[in-house]
């Protein structure tokens, strides 16, 4: 089984994920003029896309470490 099938590991990826959406939704109240999008609902779906994104890149990482580890790169 792989440990990206796991379901702690998934939880904490999905939190990381959640927590990089809510941090970049609010750049657009905070710092509006760092942001390409024209209006909020602009923002937050471009914000969700990457957050996709991101959570999926995440997973990926997390399996790369894994396959290092079982073939044992890291000795």
């Amino acid at each position: 089984m792989s440990i990206a099938d796991m379901t702690e590991m998934h939880n904490l990826l999905d939190e990381t994920a959640d927590c990089f959406d809510d941090l970049m939704k609010q750049l657009f109240d905070e710092v509006p003029e760092a942001v390409p999008a024209t209006n909020q609902m602009d923002w937050s779906g471009q914000v969700s896309a990457a957050s996709d994104d991101f959570r999926k890149e995440l997973a990926a990482l997390v399996e790369r470490f894994e396959i290092k580890l079982k073939h044992g790169e890291f000795k």
